[in-house]
């Protein structure tokens, strides 16, 4: 009962803030709002710099390796509280996939900077 009235709720809310939404937009767009601000100069080049794409796969990297590390540490944290043979069998089983994405990325040749 209250959990269709939570769920009755929530969809009221919903509809009632995509209708109010809707009515609040602005409907012009004006083309000095649309440009880049640059002192009241027109820009001279594009506001859109090259990007390295390597850079990037570089940076997934290292965001990829930070969560596994964040991932391994409770594992130390728990060495006491569980069964030596359960803790042995998921600390293999994380450093097995952590393994494999490292042969992958290697065998891909991600962990080059420049080719």
């Amino acid at each position: 009962m209250i959990m269709n009235l939570v769920l009755t709720m929530f969809t009221l809310s919903m509809i009632l803030i995509m209708i109010m939404s809707t009515f609040s937009k602005k409907s012009k767009n004006w083309r000095e709002k649309m440009i880049p601000f640059e002192c009241g100069f027109n820009f001279f080049n594009s506001a859109q710099m090259p990007f390295s794409i390597r850079f990037f796969l570089i940076a997934i990297l290292f965001i990829i390796f930070d969560v596994e590390i964040a991932l391994i540490l409770p594992l130390l944290t728990t060495f006491f509280s569980t069964s030596l043979k359960m803790w042995i069998f998921s600390s293999f089983a994380l450093m097995l996939i952590i393994l494999m994405g490292t042969l992958i990325e290697w065998k891909e040749n991600s962990f080059e900077w420049k080719k």
